[in-house]
């Protein structure tokens, strides 16, 4: 970025705010994608629009090309998501959990990829990595077999019937907003914790690896407990383990228990990853890309709205943050409990038998 006199800094703060508005719109997105005739052809034009502008990006003459093509790649993946979820719909209740899986994947090993290829490339030399990622993209796509829920999504909803179908999945979505801030605020300190307690940086980045490492696996956990157990129960699960384990962050702890703490935060945060979006999709099965948007992007961006609302008052008192953290995150499990009514049959996230 030295062509465009412009710090690292300045770069990360102008991605991290474009991501944001991109999640704000992802629920405008899932709308969209409600009406699209053929899911399959939204998937290709959102994929063609974030690996094309990723491309470009490389090329921007000026930080203003640059910042439109940063736009379109975020919202391209923005777009990207409601559609997908609703393609990840199978005979498996686990296919939805891959995607979501598969996602968190990505996001933990993008920036170190992207960091080890400008390290030894040209930043311009990035259209070699979209290209390849096209390639691939392409032939996964051609070989998608025509389903029901990618060819042809029968709503005929007015927006109006859209935006109040969405108060069956409110509490879904400020579920996913708090747990959201619990995991974001406790992914941000749990790093600066390891540093003034005297331990390397090496061991805050262990910590981070080991967070979506675990995260992942439990993505697959929780699929199981909720439909062993419903998703009111793995939501129950999930907030006592955060709130035990945010406990243990606002604490002197060892190394050892620091580590602990983490791992309980982002092991049982991730539980409910992709077991709150089926929910919403089971709630709102004629809007199902909606309810997608709703609780992924749109209730990410809200949460961590909240976790800047949350560092205003206390400044540099984490301790302080997280004993809010820890407090929130206890009342959120009788929260859990509450269960949705709909046609007056109560749903805890189990698929219909």
């Amino acid at each position: 970025m030295r062509k465009f006199n412009i710090g690292v800094r300045e770069i990360a703060l102008l991605i991290t705010s474009i991501s944001f508005f991109s999640s704000i719109f992802q629920i405008i997105f899932g709308m969209i994608a409600s009406k699209l005739v053929s899911l399959k052809r939204g998937l290709f034009v959102s994929m063609l629009i974030t690996i094309g502008s990723m491309a470009l990006v490389g090329f921007s003459l000026n930080i203003v090309v640059l910042l439109l093509f940063f736009l379109a790649a975020y919202f391209g993946n923005s777009a990207f998501h409601p559609i997908g979820a609703v393609m990840a719909r199978g005979s498996s209740p686990y296919s939805l959990s891959i995607f979501v899986a598969a996602g968190t994947l990505g996001t933990a090993l993008g920036p170190v990829f992207v960091t080890q290829f400008v390290s030894h490339y040209d930043f311009e030399e990035l259209w070699i990595v979209a290209t390849v990622s096209l390639v691939i993209f392409l032939l996964l796509y051609v070989r998608e077999p025509n389903k029901m829920n990618v060819d042809k999504v029968k709503d005929r909803t007015r927006l109006r019937d859209s935006l109040q179908g969405l108060r069956k999945i409110i509490i879904l979505w400020f579920v996913v907003t708090v747990r959201t801030l619990v995991i974001t605020l406790s992914n941000t300190y749990g790093p600066i914790i390891a540093s003034k307690r005297g331990l390397s940086l090496v061991f805050g980045g262990l910590l981070l690896t080991l967070g979506i490492g675990l995260g992942v696996a439990t993505t697959m956990v929780g699929t199981w407990m909720s439909h062993r157990f419903g998703n009111h129960i793995t939501n129950l699960v999930s907030f006592a383990g955060m709130a035990i384990g945010v406990l243990i962050l606002s604490q002197p702890v060892s190394a050892l228990l620091l580590v602990v703490g983490y791992l309980l935060v982002n092991g049982c945060g991730y539980l409910t990853m992709s077991t709150n979006v089926a929910h919403a999709q089971q709630l709102m099965p004629e809007n199902a890309a909606l309810a997608s948007s709703t609780v992924m992007g749109f209730a990410w961006a809200c949460g961590v709205a909240l976790r800047y609302l949350l560092i205003l008052p206390f400044g540099d008192n984490i301790s302080a943050q997280l004993m809010v953290l820890f407090a929130i995150s206890i009342i959120m499990v009788p929260v859990s409990m509450l269960k949705i009514e709909k046609n007056g049959a109560v749903l805890n996230g189990r698929e219909a038998s």
